[in-house]
């Protein structure tokens, strides 16, 4: 079948035949979200396309739930998180309160967007919520479903905060062998969750039939998963040190990305080239890709302070929502217990509870937020200044500082990734508060806090491990954090007024003063 044919045809059926999206031509509608679901992940573009124009002429909750889950799906594909989360949450608004089956359906695809931008605890937090679902589900397939996808959601948690050998022992541990029988989306997420542990362990040889597993799934009907399975190979061959097969993965993986699209994904084929084409002394294609992959992350890190905002946003209107229905419901309940009879006191009761409960929400609101707006008005002198008060509450402040203290003690800002974005989402906080508290206390911006701290850590190690002087630069600049050779040089003189190189020089002499001194004397 041509499938973009067969899109084009219904997409132009859907433009110039709205009135066919009525209620009498409900089957036709289920044809089409049917080809928009199938074609997701190797179409998306044009999958997103049907669906919008699905959920314009949807007139039912459970139809726009539907739809919009699927919009939220696709915009993952797409790399796309802050479209995805506000689709995904704009589904919660219209579920039904019987569908515990969509509750917790939609609970775990908030865990797997939560976890793409580095929000693990509110992850778990969906996580259980999804668990607990699971309690009220009847329906014996609907119980294994929901299960087999908790499962697989704890395993890649797992794997994105690197917890390989946790992830390790739980699957060794447990008969997860269901997941091996079909062929289907749990086996292949289940088969690329083995892959990257194996990879990430340096158990390469058990990777081999996992792999070729891997590739017969392969087809032309779920790009996504191709080019996750490229990257894997790819990995898996840059790790063994076989670049030239690493460089012909991961380009093939790039080639298939032109058609998805999916920046977060090029970051990582990308990143493998870079890697690869440094390994091999390759100056030419290293320099092109470098380029290209800091021009990546510099986007990813807009986007994921974006959508770090965007779902703080959605949680909080959620939480204001959901305290709205649960009040709602408890004066429903209040009020036909109490009856006519009671009615002056249920009146009386229900304006003093309103006035307790609406303190109480602000103060949570505002403690959730952790904002505070008071201006003071101080003199100095004979001038008057008008200076803004500190919006961050002092307690939580404390808790940001004591996080940097921990955080400049471990080695987790050598890693490539590091941003302001990705720092708030570890800290539980959001980027502006974090980027407030550094500029206060360190009376620098979140990036040269990153680069003083990396520079200390090399300057350490030269120090305090002699054979740390006689590596390249660019080794000491990938193992400190840095992307390039270059950039590492220019921070580093930047911040202790000497290039590395005759920082080396330095204390090689003073190393060698030293030796040569005893010597002497005798």
């Amino acid at each position: 079948m041509n499938y973009k044919l067969f899109s084009f045809i219904i997409f132009l059926f859907l433009i110039f035949h709205p009135s066919r999206l009525n209620g009498q031509n409900a089957a036709k509608q289920q044809l089409l979200f049917a080809e928009a679901q199938n074609s997701a992940t190797f179409q998306p573009n044009e999958s997103l396309k049907i669906a919008l124009l699905l959920l314009k002429g949807s007139n039912t909750n459970e139809e726009k739930v539907k739809l919009n889950l699927l919009i939220s799906k696709i915009y993952s594909i797409l790399g796309d998180y802050t479209n995805a989360a506000n689709y995904l949450f704009e589904a919660n608004t219209n579920i039904e309160s019987n569908s515990v089956f969509q509750k917790a359906n939609i609970n775990i695809e908030k865990t797997a967007l939560l976890k793409s931008v580095f929000l693990h605890k509110q992850s778990n937090i969906y996580l259980n919520k999804a668990r607990y679902e699971v309690n009220n589900l009847t329906n014996s397939k609907q119980i294994y479903e929901i299960k087999s996808l908790i499962i697989l959601e704890e395993l890649e948690l797992m794997l994105h905060k690197q917890e390989y050998k946790k992830a390790k022992e739980i699957i060794q541990k447990n008969n997860y062998s269901s997941f091996l029988q079909k062929e289907n989306i749990s086996k292949k997420r289940f088969l690329l969750i083995q892959s990257r542990i194996n990879n990430n362990l340096g158990d390469f040889h058990n990777n081999i039939p996992i792999l070729e597993s891997l590739k017969n799934l392969i087809n032309e009907e779920d790009k996504y998963f191709e080019i996750q399975v490229w990257n894997e190979i790819a990995k898996n061959y840059f790790y063994q040190q076989n670049y030239s097969k690493a460089i012909e993965y991961a380009l093939k993986s790039q080639e298939i990305l032109v058609e998805l699209d999916n920046i977060c994904l090029l970051e990582n084929t990308t990143e493998t080239l870079v890697l690869s084409y440094l390994a091999l002394n390759k100056e030419q294609e290293y320099k092109l890709f470098n380029t290209k992959l800091l021009t990546i992350k510099t986007e990813i890190e807009k986007k994921e302070e974006e959508t770090i905002n965007t779902v703080y946003n959605l949680i909080n209107s959620e939480y204001r929502t959901n305290y709205s229905l649960n009040k709602t419901a408890f004066t429903k309940k209040l009020y036909l217990s109490m009856g006519l009879f009671l009615l002056f006191s249920i009146v009386f009761g229900f304006v003093v509870y309103k006035k307790y409960t609406y303190k109480k929400r602000l103060t949570e609101i505002i403690s959730y937020l952790k904002v505070t707006n008071k201006n003071i008005l101080s003199k100095v002198e004979k001038n008057e200044v008008i200076s803004k008060k500190n919006s961050i509450p002092a307690e939580t402040e404390q808790q940001i500082l004591y996080k940097l203290k921990k955080f400049e003690s471990s080695s987790k800002f050598t890693n490539k990734d590091i941003s302001l974005a990705v720092l708030a989402g570890h800290f539980e906080t959001n980027t502006k508060y974090l980027s407030e508290i550094i500029n206060k206390h360190y009376h620098i911006n979140f990036n040269t806090y990153i680069n003083k701290l990396r520079v200390n850590f090399i300057i350490e190690k030269l120090k305090t491990e002699p054979n740390f002087c006689n590596y390249k630069i660019s080794y000491l600049a990938e193992l400190s954090g840095f992307t390039s050779h270059s950039s590492f040089a220019t921070v580093f003189k930047s911040i202790s007024g000497i290039s590395p190189i005759t920082f080396i020089d330095i204390l090689k002499n003073e190393r060698n003063d030293t030796q040569i001194t005893p010597s002497e004397n005798e």
